[in-house]
């Protein structure tokens, strides 16, 4: 008795084993059926995988460029100045005073100061225009200031918030005309930053919708060319869930490729226009080779986003058979 009841729990154990190794054998079955009936009519299937490749393909893009952007925007940031105008009239030794006071403010890393010559001399190189600024007579460029604000030193304060106080505080020095905050252009920049992710999540979403239709679609198609078996199997007892696994399958495969395709035309975009990219945030003195515009630019992270664009599309087309098949073979009454 005692060894009876001692050999039922193995004897349950294999069977549920057995029925694991059924279950996984049918599923390799159906998937590998959905495999070769995607072959039976290539020209139909490498359509499909392309048109759901192309619909990813301007959403990711368009992320990668808005995570360029942004590892760009960080770091320019990261490093806020102020230009500081003095009188036209200021000695020498008056602007070595303003600059050496300004030193003293907490969060006030360096202080350069460009002299009027200096300053012209310059202008005559970035413009060309040489001899007609010798023929003024007089310099009208004042002392220049250029004050560069300690990140490390404003704590948890936004970087611009504590540039505008130390610029409100410069202006009430003496000899000070005027004092301009730089970087005003960045936070244009970084406004359409945001409506860059804005509008790629919108374009996401509509992508998302257009591929379950057109997914659904061709596997309705499928389903109705598979009537007469689908209604055979009916016949013999074949539950909705076991007809379905094929298309399923079909579906899953379809969005699969889709994603793999998407993720080499990226590689190949991303990898044309990388160096125009890489010159455009090098003019405004970012350095293209920091991660977060390594993650947008190079080709750093191919198997992680290769991951990533292979279960999105793997997953869109596995939801568009889910839904599209399952009413289709509910008609298909025998």
């Amino acid at each position: 008795m005692s060894s009876a009841r001692y050999n039922k729990p193995s004897a349950s154990n294999a069977r549920r084993g057995s029925k694991r190794i059924t279950r996984v054998a049918a599923h390799r079955r159906e998937a590998g059926r959905a495999w070769h009936r995607l072959w039976e009519a290539p020209a139909a299937t490498l359509v499909t995988v392309l048109i759901i490749a192309i619909a990813l393909l301007l959403p990711s893009l368009l992320l990668s460029l808005q995570h360029a952007l942004t590892g760009g925007l960080h770091e320019l940031q990261s490093e806020a100045s102020l230009s500081v105008y003095l009188q036209a009239d200021t000695h020498p030794d008056s602007a070595s005073q303003v600059s050496e006071r300004i030193l003293t403010m907490e969060v006030v890393a360096a202080v350069a100061t460009i002299s009027p010559s200096e300053a012209l001399a310059q202008l005559a190189i970035d413009t060309g225009l040489g001899d007609t600024l010798d023929a003024l007579g007089s310099n009208p460029l004042p002392f220049t200031l250029v004050v560069q604000i300690d990140d490390a030193r404003n704590g948890n304060d936004d970087l611009n918030s504590v540039a505008q106080a130390v610029a409100s505080e410069i202006r009430g020095l003496e000899h000070v005309e005027s004092v301009v905050v730089d970087g005003e252009w960045l936070r244009r920049l970084d406004a359409l930053t945001n409506v860059l992710t804005r509008a790629t999540q919108l374009l996401a979403i509509l992508v998302a919708v257009g591929l379950l239709t057109a997914i659904g679609n061709t596997i309705r198609l499928a389903v109705e060319q598979r009537r007469d078996e689908i209604r055979v199997s009916k016949l013999i007892g074949a539950s909705d869930s076991t007809i379905a696994r094929p298309f399923l399958y079909t579906g899953l495969m379809l969005g699969l490729m889709g994603g793999l395709l998407t993720w080499g035309l990226q590689v190949l975009v991303v990898g044309l226009v990388s160096l125009e990219v890489g010159q455009f945030l090098a003019l405004y003195n970012a350095d293209a080779a920091n991660p977060a515009v390594e993650r947008g630019l190079n080709i750093t992270q191919l198997g992680l986003d290769a991951l990533i664009l292979g279960l999105i599309g793997a997953g869109i087309g596995w939801v568009a058979a889910f839904f599209s098949c399952r009413r289709a073979i509910q008609a298909c009454e025998p």
